[in-house]
Parts: structure tokens; sequence; C-alpha cells
């Protein structure tokens, strides 16, 4: 948008007197940001970086030096020719009263046979005066592939809670060594080694979050990356992550860490004890305890069936008592045959061919209820639930609940035969 104050024209003027530096910028990702990387197969490796083969022989470890561009590789197993890289990089500097930020977007793409083409542009800046003012020079935000579009003009400082970066706001996965911020800032312990958080939500948070600071100054930024995604759990394991810092226990994955934490937590161990929260293996450790958790629930499950069985064999006995007057039951018409089920087997073997839920909602603890099926052959056709209080019919369901073309025929069946329903039930079991 055009300049309107007097801040807005100052900002405008004093960003169009700043360095071109994106050629810098694109050099110096390619040699400290970048991945290097060459794929091979069993014949060949193609450079990605100066997209030459060699010969598979210079593989060792998974690295090889290419003997075209002396780029040092990582090498992946694949039939790729193609690759393609993305990066957001930044870089601080200091313009009269200002503080500013530069943020830049560099893509690169790499093919066999050709060098990498690198595009790298300008995307947004963050003017920053001592008593908190700031003004945004950004490109236009739109809804596109590539996010950004336009000139450099004065932006909305529109940005997002801590959980997320805002319309004008951008995470820099790295800025350049010759980053220069203000004292302020860097005796928060910001430089340009800042990473897990952005800029803005770096300075906007650690004034009111000490632990945030604490994990700055202690250059941890392997916790400061999770910030945005399990910051709770930063604070709820704040004490252990004390004895790391104190024992100077670098964590190679966070997240592998915390469910560790949470393991332990699980089986009471002391999470103020370095031997517990500082595991030299780590994954190990973690996997000890996975296994342990799957070995009690293994056990809680097979005493959570054997506390099942029990009840249905409780709930067996019940229902032959109850029912067994109705088991010499059996209607027909010539080709439809309608019979009670007599046992929680029947009930379970209905649910699984008729693909409803009469065992599994328990139809056979009903007490007023007399559950039938209607069956010709030995094919299972439709289950009918007779209600013993009023010998009506309350439902009859064919395969996954849906009425077949004999229900009208066995609905008819069992009314014309409630009768013998009837005398059933005044039987003495």
């Amino acid at each position: 948008m055009k300049p309107r104050t007097k801040l807005h024209f100052r900002v405008v003027s004093l960003s169009s007197q700043l360095p071109d530096i994106k050629s810098m910028m694109a050099e110096w990702a390619n040699n400290d940001c970048l991945d290097h990387i060459g794929y091979a197969t069993k014949s060949r490796v193609v450079c990605m970086e100066c997209g030459e083969r060699f010969s598979t022989e210079l593989v060792k470890h998974k690295r090889a030096i290419c003997p075209h561009c002396g780029a040092s590789l990582k090498i992946e197993w694949s039939r790729k020719r193609t690759n393609k890289q993305f990066i957001s990089i930044g870089k601080a500097d200091i313009c009269e009263e200002f503080q500013v930020i530069r943020c830049f977007e560099l893509y690169a793409y790499y093919r066999e046979g050709r060098k990498p083409h690198y595009f790298i542009r300008e995307v947004l800046q963050h003017w920053i005066k001592d008593d908190g003012k700031r003004e945004v020079m950004a490109l236009a935000r739109n809804t596109g592939c590539s996010g950004w579009c336009g000139n450099l003009e004065i932006r909305n400082k529109t940005v997002g809670s801590y959980y997320s970066i805002g319309d004008n706001d951008i995470y820099c996965d790295k800025y350049h060594p010759d980053s220069v911020f203000k004292p302020q800032y860097t005796r928060m312990g910001i430089d340009y080694r800042l990473h897990g958080l952005s800029f803005l939500d770096a300075i906007n948070t650690i004034p009111a979050n000490p632990k945030l600071e604490t994990l700055l100054k202690a250059k941890r930024y392997d916790l400061l990356s999770c910030w945005y995604s399990i910051r709770y759990k930063l604070s709820s394991y704040w004490p252990s992550i004390k004895i790391c810092l104190r024992n100077k226990y670098k964590i190679k994955d966070v997240p592998m860490w915390f469910d560790y934490l949470d393991l332990l937590t699980r089986y009471h161990k002391d999470l103020h004890n370095a031997h517990y929260v500082c595991p030299a293996n780590l994954k190990k450790a973690h996997d000890l305890y996975v296994a342990k958790k799957k070995r009690d629930d293994e056990k809680a499950r097979k005493a959570r069936d054997m506390q099942r069985l029990l009840e249905l064999k409780k709930y067996a006995e019940n229902y032959i008592k109850e029912k067994s007057k109705f088991f010499d039951l059996k209607l027909s018409d010539g080709k439809i045959v309608v019979i009670p089920l007599k046992s929680l087997e029947e009930f379970k073997k209905e649910g699984e061919i008729m693909h409803h839920c009469v065992f599994s909602n328990e139809y056979f603890k009903k007490k007023d209820s007399l559950i039938l099926s209607a069956r010709i052959g030995e094919k299972h056709i439709e289950t009918i639930e007779v209600n013993l209080k009023t010998f009506s019919i309350v439902q009859s369901r064919g395969v996954c609940n849906r009425n077949t073309e004999y229900h009208d025929s066995i609905v008819k069946l069992v009314n014309n035969n409630m009768n013998l329903i009837q005398k059933c039930l005044k039987k003495v079991a």
C-alpha cells in the first residue's frame, strides 16, 4: 500500500538504499545451507551440483567426492535425475535507528547434465525501532503456489499467534553469519544462530517467558524447534530440561525424548534424576520402555478378555435358563423356517453373517425379547426381535439391517404363529 505516515516514508526511503545482497545470500546458502546430493544406482552416480556422472566405486559410507566439481555429496540410492530444494534465509542489519530483518526465499533446481539454477527473492523486511514501533516492507500475499507476488511495499503488520507464523511474518531457517543485532536483542541470546522461532516471536515472547530465554541463551535450538508444536511439554517437563542443561546433555531426537519422558511418568520414575532423564542411548532406552508398555498393555488386554469371558459365561447361563422354553419352537410356511437363537455362539454367528449388532449390542441380555432367525435351508435371511410383553414384532432385519424380498412373508409368518410363542412362555422351564 502507499506510505501515509512519516514513519512509512522514512522506512520506504531507507529500504530503497539497502544494498542488493541476493547473490551473496545465494552463494552462502549454496555453501552452508542446501544439501549436496548425489543419486546413485548400481552403475553410476549423478552429481546434482554439476550434473555429471561418475563411478560408484568412489562411494564410501553413503558419501562421495565428485571428481568433476569437487563437491562433497550425500549419496542417495535412487534413479532420480532431478531435484528441487527450498529454504527461507535471513540477514539482520542495523540501519540508523532501525533493527532490520531481511527475509529471502531461495529455490534451487537441479537436473542431470546441467548446472544448478537458483532463484532467490527478497520477500519481507522488518523495520523495528527501540521503542517497539515497527513497519513491514513485503511482497503481497496471494493464494497461488508461490505465496508472494508484486513488489516490496508497506504492508499491514499482521502476525499470527505463537502457534503459527502470521501473514506478514516469516520463519527463517538460517540467518547469515554476518548478521548484526542490536544489544537489547543479543542480551536475550538472539544471534545469527537463532533457530526454532521467528525473530518477531522471539522478541515478543522472551520478555514474558524466562524458560524460552533460558533455552535461547543456552543455544538449545533442538528444544526451541518444538516451541510451536509442543510448547506445553516444555513447561510440563521443565525440571527435566534443566537437568539436561546442567549435564550438557544433547537431545538427538526431541519428540522421541518427550515420548520417553511420558513413559517414565507412566512408570513413576524419578524425572529429577539424570540417570533416567539423560540416557546414553535415547533410542535404546525409549524402545525398552515401549516394549514394557506393550507387555503391560497385552497383559491388561488379556485380563479384560478373561473378565469378558466370565461375564459372557454368566450371561450364557442366564440366557439358557430364561429362554430354553422357546428352544423347541419352529415356525415354517414350507419354505421359510424361523427358529430361536439358542446360545451366545449362535448370537455371535448371526451377527457375523448378517452384519448387524445382534451380538455386539448384547440382545441376549434383553429379558422381554425373543430373538429369532429366519432361514431358507442353510441361508440366513433375516433376524427377528419379538417383544414378549406385547407379543409384537419389534424389528426384522436382513443383511446390513436391510429388508429382504422375504420380509413381508417373514413378518406374516411370525404374526400368524404368535400364539405358539405365548404357549411357550407359559411353560415351566
